[in-house]
């Protein structure tokens, strides 16, 4: 039988092949489409709650946020408000040390969950290292992203090697941060008025041996002044440094022969009378603006200061002063700069830090200059033994002019104990002066005018004001269990009013790009969302405003009075923290927070 073969043109195969791909292709969209219809129809089924769940746990939790904030505004000796939190992400370091082993330490190996945070100030970033609720933080020194212009660099060199007589090669910049200070009464002469005027630029830190030196510039370098270091009496006119030596010479009482290089120190001040504020009790001082240096000499263990104006007057300090006479005596003693608290920020009046004793327990004590005395426990985590008081007006004033007549006595001076004591409290007193700090053993030794200061704030602290004499509400701590969260990373500010006759909740955010947003939390449509723009000028003087103001962010409530009902309650959350108030009571809440609510009004008004 003949087998019959059929041919088959070659177009005809290519045609099979094309459509026997097309339906192929055509059942991949169908699959594909039915996969985009399934992920469609999870999401869809999905609770809101359980997203906002899955977004916080990405979010930086406050105790981390807190933690890194206050430890970088010790550091730079700035309020928490001039920072800013810029990056965060989750990390898992590879070691207890957080990855950031010190010399001769030893770190476990183990995985710890933790967070990566760049903080930022200006052009400066630091990069922190932190555990899950930041009790343990670290800073990574070498990751520091600031950057010193080469032109203030090469300046500050220069100089340092003019003023030390060693090679630009031999010397390294340790530290620089940007800062501003007040000049403009170097030359004048008393009685004359002066104005100051304010300079921004960079402080510079310089190394070169064992020594080191402090210099301040402007900020193109074209200005370099040295403002202390080892050979702090470069800038000194030669009768001051002459008579300052002099006098020395009689006073010390070691052998050392006294020379310029025992001026460790020379800062500019401007003293407020005639006298260089040492004026004797029967002595008559004219008030005045007084330009001039507060010198330090240091002969082995002694220590004089000196006052001087800018031309030859000459006034010893007794009280500052330490000398081998009275090291031994329960005499004052100056507290290390390394060991001095953070000043205290615009809106402190005054800080008591109290440790030690049987309890171990560290305290800190701060008032306001709106009245308000906050006492918290350092290290309580859950803010448990925080308290919030109001002093009186007459109560503060009486106070405030108590520190003025006697801001001589902080001159970051430490009252030792006797040898021999234990278990004894220190206190650290802060003024906008200075630091001074003492113990409970040896309190009824002190000066006079020292402890006329710590009675009447022990006064305070016993007795503050329950029923104060304005209109002013007083504070209550919010619980940590009932703060918001913290900000998400390019927000400025954000605004939650929940209450009224309605009952609804709005959540107000301003970012930094000037965006100004407006939601109804449980609308599921998101039908009243609203969304409008500020002037990136507006959204500048706002954090201007918050900045200046942000003592009052301290996670506290202003109350509605007892029997209030149907109120609206405005919650408000900075970088800073947050705080709580009520539409009844609005307008008697402090000065600084009302003009932070006109801002923020004025802000929500204009917005387009």
């Amino acid at each position: 039988m003949l087998q019959i073969y059929r041919y088959t043109k070659p177009s005809q195969i290519i045609t099979a092949l094309i459509l026997t791909g097309i339906l192929s292709a055509g059942n991949g969209f169908t699959f594909i489409k039915s996969a985009s219809a399934s992920s469609t129809d999870f999401l869809a089924q999905t609770p809101n709650e359980q997203l906002k769940q899955n977004i916080r746990t990405n979010r930086l939790p406050r105790s981390v946020a807190n933690a890194i904030l206050r430890d970088i505004s010790r550091r730079q000796g700035s309020f928490a408000g001039a920072f800013q939190i810029t990056e965060s992400s989750q990390q898992t370091w590879r070691n207890s040390c957080l990855e950031l082993q010190r010399p001769e330490e030893l770190c476990s190996q183990a995985l710890v969950p933790g967070w990566r945070v760049v903080v930022s100030r200006g052009r400066q970033s630091w990069v922190y290292h932190s555990n899950q609720t930041g009790s343990v933080i670290r800073l990574n020194e070498r990751a520091n992203t600031g950057r010193l212009p080469q032109n203030v660099r090469n300046a500050v060199l220069r100089e340092a090697s003019a003023i030390s007589r060693l090679p630009v090669r031999s010397l390294n910049i340790v530290d620089f941060q940007q800062t501003s200070w007040t000049e403009g009464c170097e030359s004048s002469t008393f009685p004359n008025p002066c104005d100051q005027v304010l300079v921004s630029g960079w402080q510079v830190t310089v190394g070169g041996g064992n020594q080191r030196w402090v210099f301040v510039s402007n900020e193109n370098g074209s200005r370099v002044e040295l403002r202390s270091g080892n050979n702090a009496s470069a800038n000194l006119p030669q009768s001051i440094v002459e008579q300052i030596i002099a006098d020395a010479s009689r006073r010390i009482r070691s052998r050392i022969a006294v020379s310029r290089r025992n001026i460790t120190q020379a800062e500019r001040v401007v003293w407020s009378n005639g006298c260089l504020d040492l004026g004797g009790a029967a002595e008559s001082c004219l008030f005045a603006q007084v330009p001039g240096l507060r010198v330090t000499v240091t002969v082995g263990s002694e220590r004089l200061v000196y006052h001087t104006d800018n031309n030859s007057q000459v006034r010893f300090n007794r009280d500052a002063s330490t000398t081998v006479g009275n090291v031994d005596t329960g005499e004052a003693v100056p507290i290390p700069e390394s060991e001095l608290p953070p000043p205290l920020d615009t809106n402190v009046v005054f800080r008591e830090i109290s440790s030690g004793g049987f309890a171990g327990r560290t305290y800190e004590t701060t008032l306001l200059n709106d009245g308000r005395l906050i006492r918290v426990r350092r290290g309580d985590i859950n803010d448990s033994d925080r308290t919030v008081r109001r002093l009186s007006r007459q109560q503060f004033q009486q106070f405030q002019q108590l520190l003025r007549r006697y801001r001589g006595e902080f001159d970051n001076l430490r009252y030792p104990a006797s040898r021999n004591s234990a278990d004894y409290i220190t206190y650290t007193l802060t003024s906008q002066d200075g630091t001074v700090e003492y113990n409970d053993v040896s309190q009824n030794e002190l000066p006079p005018n020292l402890q006329a200061v710590i009675t009447a704030w022990n006064q305070i602290n016993d007795n503050p004001s329950q029923a104060p004499d304005d209109d002013t509400l007083n504070p209550v701590p919010i619980r940590p269990s009932e703060l918001p969260l913290p900000l998400d990373q390019g927000v400025v500010f954000r605004e939650i009013s929940s209450g009224g006759f309605a009952g609804r909740t709005y959540e107000t955010i301003l970012r930094d790009d000037g965006l100004l947003i407006r939601v109804r939390i449980g609308d599921a449509n998101d039908s009243e969302r609203s969304v409008r723009r500020v002037s990136a000028q507006q959204v500048r003087q706002f954090q201007r405003v918050l900045e200046r103001q942000a003592g009052e962010f301290q996670n506290i409530s202003y109350p509605a009075p007892r029997g209030s009902a149907d109120f609206i309650t405005y919650t408000l959350t900075s970088e800073d923290g947050t705080v709580q108030y009520n539409d009844i009571s609005q307008n008697n809440l402090p000065q600084n927070l009302q003009a932070v609510l006109q801002t923020w009004s004025n802000i929500i008004s204009n917005a387009r």
